[in-house]
């Protein structure tokens, strides 16, 4: 019995940042925190009006996160064939990745409460949002010293080499440039670290309680 129970303790606490951070992510892919990103944004000087702009980011975001959203994108008239395929591509990432959330966070919480221990709780909690804390710190250090790797890094890694590499007057690239990216990575990368820090105290206070 005790075995399963640190199996199960085990699989919880290396879950636990990989949820939470897939969960940050999805309140990123938000009108709210589009629109809260976008006054941030050092845009580049473009012919198209700042709410243009913002509403066609907006559009890309649907298209990636619906069926409905993806066809609006495409009857839109804005993106040429590369830039299609490349959210399609994002489309099915993310669905993957949000899927996998939606299916396995109800799971971890059934077998969080199924340990029915404060001190292993506790342990969970804390020693997964040490995990999160190192990813967090890598992705921010990163981000300051060399950023484009980063970013070339993560889009080799998940789609082909050269089906997301575009022209300046490209329609992705208008709406979305680096600095937009950048940010995003740097706001998501903060929540989770604050969201994380609430989690990892809680266990702590459940841990160091139960002892």
């Amino acid at each position: 019995m005790a075995s399963k129970k640190w199996a199960v303790s085990f699989f919880l606490t290396a879950l636990f940042p990989i949820l939470l951070t897939l969960f940050v992510v999805r309140l990123a892919f938000t009108d709210i925190f589009v629109e809260f990103l976008y006054k941030r944004v050092d845009l580049p000087p473009d012919p198209m009006p700042y709410e243009l702009r913002l509403s066609i980011a907006k559009l890309g975001l649907r298209s990636v996160l619906s069926d409905s959203g993806m066809e609006e994108f495409k009857s839109s008239g804005l993106f040429n064939e590369r830039e299609i395929k490349h959210m399609e591509d994002v489309k099915r990432l993310l669905s993957f990745s949000f899927g996998f959330m939606y299916i396995i966070l109800p799971l971890w919480l059934f077998g969080f409460l199924s340990l029915k221990n404060k001190r292993a709780m506790g342990k969970v909690l804390f020693f997964g949002g040490l995990l999160l804390e190192v990813f967090v710190l890598f992705v921010l250090i990163v981000s300051a010293v060399n950023y484009d790797w980063l970013f070339t890094a993560f889009h080799n890694l998940f789609f082909d080499p050269y089906s997301w590499r575009f022209r300046d007057e490209d329609m992705l690239l208008r709406v979305y440039p680096m600095d937009f990216w950048f940010k995003a990575t740097l706001y998501t990368a903060v929540g989770a670290f604050f969201t994380n820090v609430l989690l990892q105290t809680l266990g702590f206070i459940l841990w160091r309680r139960s002892s």
